[in-house]
């Protein structure tokens, strides 16, 4: 009886969520009585310049494959219009049967239906596609992958067409495989995956957790070559017996290193020319390393996902009785990932694990130490497989959410635009972290029992209304949030330069003393006067170094002493950096990112719009290079400036990127701002931008020490030095 009932409340909150839309369901390939071990469903949203070619070639590459007697594969595909026209250039949203085909460009899959121009961003239209295959294509087990976009808890599968600005939230995709789940009356899928940016989140994956066996997210953003489906898929139909945790880590080993463009010949020889320029034979194992260098992928066992949970609310509650300067400054030196949340701020996208272990290494205590050992192994316990690349030491398999004030208050008051509690609801509710985070800024206390496991249970999860645990984090009047606890009391004194001029061949010495407990990056900066604009031009900037840099998990962080800041001392050598293309060679401003013992280590971008040869349409880019200034990838990003979701692609012959440059100049109040205007704008060949270094113009330059602490507070000071012809 109480299985009827809960089946019975479940598909009433179902049909309640997404109203029916009365979808006609083509016949069956399958015997229902005799249903195959495998049902793959791919939810391919490529209605989008960035990802159609790509998401289009997973497809065929799951052609290189096909369905089988056991495992079934279907798709549905929503093409976008414009950009990409391989394939006939068709733009609607269709639905395949996936057969074998040895063709990587063209689809030779049974094209089911038609559906039109459909939103890929409203929930509906997933529950309706995964329905329609589960219900025509029974199994044993089922395994349903999203591609698109992914934007951590803020979600992603961002949709212009037919209608602007549809995406689905965490709480979307939640509600979604519970109405899917009631309308099919299977218990559970087999496994779901994201292959999308940065979904390996305990806030995104608690949203899918009730309704699945196992999970495989990225924490970092993905590449353009995505996936391996040919060597996932045929793995699995080699061995259709095989379970989700088996299917998991089959995701996870072969991610880069086995997939098709990768390792058949023709395919790796187009890939290489396209994105690098290349034209010779590149050995399979050196290009995959390049290509895994900053990416990440983690398997889960969601069945162990509850005790993580538990662990990590023991560990937030025992946060509560930590030096909160140890806890921001773990903060500030755990693995960052890629945000979503503009330039103001650092990355709050942190790997919880390294995050941990920062804090064990800045707050060691005996009760501390219990509730870490907890923690580790029910986080231990919930990854089966995981990895990354090298240039992302510090990740473990999951991230989370940790801000610092500023950007708090964008997503925690009713008035935010993107809402932490309302995108994730189901995360708050089990969680303490978002308690946590009240706390450590506000200092209120934690009530530890103000939690619901219920929702994780798998039998009543869906039973739950999420705005239940919605409500927002802080009050409107919360509008100084602080951090108690923590010392943010930063200054310095004037800078004094040991000359005010010097050939651009000569270095200058800038001293100072800076005071202040919680120190937490230090950054040159170097500015040229233009006098026809009568501003500034922001050149150069770069980590200064610490005496002594120090180690955790693969990641360095600056260890300031006494000495290093009474005695503050840099050496300022005049250099700019160009970027080329080949043909047109042009000032960029080189942003560091990542700090490093040496240049090998570090990482920095430069910010520009990309534009599309073939529509026009602009996005905002952020080009990566090596501390060494090679470059590394490109990313997009589906909002204004450095917001929405983003997406590592690989640049189009034809396609262009105008360099962004940053400019201080005098604002109504005389006071100094800094502004972005569009720079040079370079062409994309084939290979990638080039960097060269120069000695700086001859001018007056503005040499600026900025001081950062532990909750991205600052201060500077200037001075100026003349470069001599």
């Amino acid at each position: 009886m109480r299985t009827t009932f809960l089946f019975s409340m479940i598909f009433a909150v179902a049909l309640t969520l997404f109203p029916s839309r009365t979808p006609v369901y083509a016949t069956s390939h399958v015997d229902s009585d005799d249903e195959r071990e495998w049902l793959v469903m791919l939810y391919q949203n490529a209605d989008d310049e960035v990802l159609e070619q790509d998401i289009f070639t997973d497809l065929n590459e799951a052609e290189l494959v096909g369905s089988s007697d056991s495992v079934t594969i279907v798709a549905q595909i929503d093409r976008y219009e414009g950009g990409f026209d391989g394939d006939g250039d068709w733009t609607t949203v269709k639905r395949f049967f996936v057969t074998q085909d040895d063709d990587l460009t063209a689809l030779g899959s049974e094209e089911i239906e038609d559906l039109g121009e459909l939103d890929s961003g409203d929930p509906q239209t997933l529950v309706d596609f995964a329905v329609w295959a589960m219900t025509t294509y029974p199994a044993k087990k089922y395994a349903l992958i999203l591609s698109d976009h992914g934007a951590g808890w803020v979600g992603g599968w961002n949709d212009d067409a037919p209608y602007e600005g549809s995406s689905l939230t965490i709480n979307h995709i939640d509600q979604a495989l519970a109405a899917i789940l009631a309308e099919t009356g299977v218990k559970q899928f087999e496994l779901l995956g994201f292959d999308a940016c940065l979904m390996s989140q305990v806030e995104a994956i608690a949203g899918i957790a009730p309704y699945a066996r196992y999970a495989v997210a990225s924490q970092e953003t993905e590449p353009a070559i995505g996936w391996a489906y040919a060597a996932v898929l045929d793995a699995l139909v080699a061995k259709p017996k095989q379970t989700g945790r088996d299917l998991a880590r089959t995701i996870v080993k072969s991610y880069i290193v086995d997939d098709a463009r990768i390792q058949d010949e023709d395919a790796r020889r187009a890939y290489v020319l396209e994105n690098y320029g290349v034209e010779e034979e590149v050995d399979p194992d050196e290009l995959a390393e390049l290509e895994r260098e900053s990416v990440t992928l983690t398997a889960i066992d969601l069945a162990k996902f509850p005790a993580l949970v538990d662990a990590l609310n023991e560990f937030a509650f025992a946060l509560t009785e930590v030096d909160p300067a140890a806890i921001a400054r773990a903060r500030t030196y755990a693995q960052s990932f890629e945000t979503v949340f503009g330039e103001d701020a650092p990355s709050p996208y942190i790997d919880l694990g390294h995050f941990a272990s920062l804090v064990n290494e800045f707050a060691a205590s005996k009760t501390l130490d219990a509730t870490l050992r907890k923690f580790s192994r029910a986080y231990k316990a919930a990854i089966l497989a995981e990895m990354h690349g090298a240039s992302r030491p510090g990740a473990t398999g999951f991230s989370i959410f940790f801000p610092t004030p500023d950007l708090l208050l964008a997503v925690g008051t009713e008035l935010s635009e993107r809402s932490y509690t309302g995108y994730a609801s189901r995360f708050a509710g089990v969680s303490l972290w978002d308690d946590f985070l009240v706390f450590h800024y506000t200092n209120q206390d934690i009530d530890p029992e103000a939690v619901e496991p219920g929702l994780l249970d798998t039998k009543i999860a869906a039973l739950f209304d999420l705005e239940e645990f919605a409500a927002p984090l802080l009050l409107a009047e919360d509008a100084d949030l602080g951090a108690p606890g923590i010392d943010t009391e930063l200054s310095m004194a004037p800078l004094e330069v040991s000359s005010d001029e010097i050939a651009a061949n000569e270095t200058v010495l800038l001293a100072t003393q800076i005071t202040g407990d919680n120190i937490g990056y230090i950054y040159i900066e170097v500015s040229r006067y233009d006098e026809e604009s009568d501003a500034y031009i922001l050149e150069d900037m770069d980590f200064v170094a610490a005496e002594e840099t120090v180690e955790v998990g693969g990641v360095y962080y600056p260890a300031w002493s006494e000495a290093d800041l009474d005695e503050f001392i840099f050496e300022w050598e005049p250099t700019i950096y160009s970027l080329s293309d080949g043909e047109t060679e042009a000032f960029a401003l080189f942003e560091p990112v990542i700090y490093g013992a040496g240049d090998k280590d570090g990482e920095y971008e430069v910010s520009g719009i990309y534009t599309f040869a073939d529509s026009g349409q602009e996005r905002y880019a952020v080009m990566k290079f090596n501390g060494s200034l090679e470059y590394k990838n490109l990313l997009l990003f589906a909002g204004l400036g450095r917001t929405g979701a983003p997406r590592a692609v690989a640049p189009r012959a034809g396609d262009t990127f105008t360099i962004l440059q940053q400019w201080y100049q005098l604002d109504e109040d005389g006071e100094w701002t800094v502004n972005e205007y569009p720079g040079e704008t370079l062409t994309f060949s084939g290979k990638p931008f080039t960097v060269t270094a120069y000695e700086s113009y001859p001018g007056e330059y503005s040499l600026g020490i900025i001081v950062t602490d532990l909750l991205n507070n600052s201060v500077a000071e200037y001075a100026t030095v003349y470069v001599r012809e």
